[in-house]
């Protein structure tokens, strides 16, 4: 059987809070440089090597939170969420079909106790919540599935829930 595939991308391209955070990270790593040089004067290397993690780091965040994308993909006996940057995908969470325990429509009493969240759109109308076994520990998930995408989990639930 072939491999279900889903993108979800924002609603909104975040333009404003974006460019918001861009340059208060200039502001700041710019802050931290004017500090550094006035207290470290004797090891101006130590400094460099301080801003350039800040820096890799402040921008590693910004493309995280804005432009990237999150992939389900639904296999035979798996249901796998990643987070796709550019035209590369970095796995999250792998869950065997058989661990998950329900997929229920979201409400607020599952919003403190989730482990894992593949949304970004914050109005749960269309949020769902899944609740898995690993290792003798529950944990729990969001994400917002298109009604295929959902049906077909439903229908390999309900396959593995006959063969129990």
């Amino acid at each position: 059987m072939e491999d279900k595939v889903e993108i979800i991308e924002r609603d909104k391209k975040p333009f404003f809070p974006a460019f918001l955070s861009i340059v208060g990270s200039v502001v700041i790593i710019n802050f931290i440089i004017f500090l550094l040089n006035k207290i470290i004067i004797k090891l101006p290397y130590l400094t460099n090597i301080i801003v350039l993690f800040l820096v890799v780091s402040t921008c590693s965040l910004i493309i995280i939170k804005y432009f990237s994308k999150y992939v389900y993909i639904l296999q035979e006996d798996e249901l796998i969420f990643s987070r796709a940057i550019g035209k590369k995908t970095f796995n999250i969470l792998k869950i065997d079909l058989e661990d998950i325990l329900y997929i229920k429509n979201y409400t607020k009493d599952f919003h403190k106790r989730l482990n894992y969240r593949f949304v970004f759109d914050k109005d749960c109308k269309n949020h769902f919540v899944g609740e898995f076994k690993k290792e003798g520990k529950r944990y729990s998930f969001s994400f917002n599935p298109s009604a295929s995408m959902l049906s077909e989990i439903n229908k390999k639930l309900k396959k593995l829930e006959v063969k129990k």
